[in-house]
């Protein structure tokens, strides 16, 4: 499994819980935005250093 489509599943996942977290008075919708977060994250951060390093250049 590669790193975008982890990042992708996380980002599905989030969708998911908050629908099932809207519905109820679970917690469980707090955690769906903060997935998404983490696959934005995930899904826009340079995968190494070389292309860190590539992009200033």
């Amino acid at each position: 499994m590669t790193v975008r489509i982890f990042a992708i599943v996380l980002e599905l996942l989030g969708v998911l819980l908050i629908i099932i977290g809207g519905q109820g008075d679970s917690p469980v919708g707090f955690v769906g935005p903060a997935l998404m977060l983490l696959s934005g994250i995930l899904l826009f951060t340079p995968s190494s250093l070389s292309d860190l390093a590539s992009a200033g250049h």
